[in-house]
């Protein structure tokens, strides 16, 4: 459900796998014959999807729209992957969840750099840092060049309700709280210049303090150039640094030895490895990379505290649903 540039990587990847057939649901009815000219299977909604054959959905549409479309799927009878971010707010999670709840059906969040392999290669090397006391999260990119075929000020990105660094970085948040624990607290700022006469945040700076008790600090931004998209462990034995870009990581231990690790995995690698997963959690052989409904409230529930934080400039217990 949803064609654009997340929903195409989607399908591209369901085609990928053997004995999965895709069907798209575009929500602008012109899509539906360049779909279709792509050899895709199409519907106009999911009652026609279902009616096809469908047994299970992937919500890629706008993030105003998750709440609808997953419980439209969820009420067919279907397990859903999600689109990161959830929805636009913890409000719009918990109405996913409860609807799960209710149908006695699965949700799972699409946050694909689980499934980079350069980042799986630095959360395995991490114990070669020994006990961590700091850990730097950057992402940075220029939101112009993000869609180069479409005005920036017209994505939901640019919307304060749905869209801001916060939200569209939200793997950043995500994958922290994955491979380091999730806090108690978190301390932000978020900021908007006025750089490209956007409604969201610009900008966003979140510090808080692993489970294990070491200090995170993150910065998400929209205006950077080069990109950039990186994250450094620093511990009693050593540095683990990654670098998504590129795809290495720089082990440097305390005797000054350096090993580095390179990936040439794509983008579409990771979305197949994505897909595959979820294919594999209907099956019942869950994937410990596959972001769960729980996650993805989480991971929410950061970015609303992060807001009540910047507003406060105060550190801001963070209460998980």
């Amino acid at each position: 459900m949803g064609t654009g540039s997340a929903g195409t990587h989607h399908l591209e990847a369901l085609r990928r796998l053997d004995g999965v057939e895709p069907i798209a649901v575009p929500i602008r009815p012109d899509r539906l014959s360049e779909l279709e000219a792509a050899g895709y299977q199409t519907a106009t909604d999911i009652h026609g999807a279902v009616n096809q054959g469908a047994t299970a959905a992937i919500v890629a549409t706008d993030t105003s729209r998750h709440v609808k479309d997953a419980k439209a799927a969820l009420a067919q009878g279907l397990d859903v992957l999600v689109e990161k971010p959830m929805g636009r707010n913890i409000q719009d999670s918990l109405k996913i969840r409860d609807s799960a709840i209710k149908s006695e059906q699965r949700v799972f969040i699409a946050c694909v750099m689980r499934f980079s392999e350069s980042l799986n290669s630095f959360r395995q090397a991490l114990p070669r840092a020994g006990r961590l006391h700091s850990v730097r999260v950057e992402a940075k990119s220029y939101l112009p060049d993000w869609r180069p075929d479409r005005p920036y000020q017209d994505s939901y990105s640019a919307r304060a309700d749905e869209g801001g660094v916060l939200r569209d970085l939200i793997h950043e948040i995500d994958y922290s709280g994955w491979i380091f624990g999730w806090p108690a607290a978190l301390q932000a700022k978020l900021m908007n210049l006025g750089r490209l006469g956007i409604d969201s945040e610009e900008m966003a700076d979140l510090n808080w303090e692993t489970p294990d008790g070491c200090s995170l600090s993150m910065s998400l931004d929209y205006l950077s150039k080069p990109a950039r998209l990186s994250m450094t462990a620093c511990g009693e034995a050593g540095t683990v640094e990654w670098n998504f870009i590129d795809g290495s990581v720089k082990v440097n231990s305390a005797d000054q030895t350096e090993e580095q690790l390179h990936s040439v995995q794509t983008i579409s690698g990771m979305f197949s490895d994505q897909a595959r997963a979820f294919i594999d959690a209907l099956q019942g052989e869950p994937d410990p990379r596959l972001a769960t409904c729980d996650d993805g409230i989480k991971a929410m529930t950061i970015c609303d505290t992060a807001r009540q934080s910047s507003v406060s400039r105060k550190e801001e217990a963070l209460v998980y649903p």
